[in-house]
């Protein structure tokens, strides 16, 4: 699936505000998570799946018209 396929799915089950917000704050979540990490490849992962969130997140805000 791809990260548009993601954000349209998102604003389908959540609603637009709904579905921006979480991904946010999951993109948050990653971030805060990344800097706990014991290990180089751990840290790695969660910055990565930060960031895949972030870009969905502004899939759905340019999508939405709430960027």
């Amino acid at each position: 699936m791809t990260a548009e396929q993601i954000a349209a799915n998102a604003i389908a089950t959540h609603g637009a505000a709904n579905a921006a917000r979480i991904y946010r704050e999951t993109e948050a979540a990653y971030y805060s998570e990344a800097q706990w990490c014991d290990s180089a490849s751990d840290e790695r992962r969660k910055l990565q799946l930060a960031e895949s969130y972030g870009r969905i997140a502004d899939l759905i805000e340019q999508q939405t018209g709430k960027a």
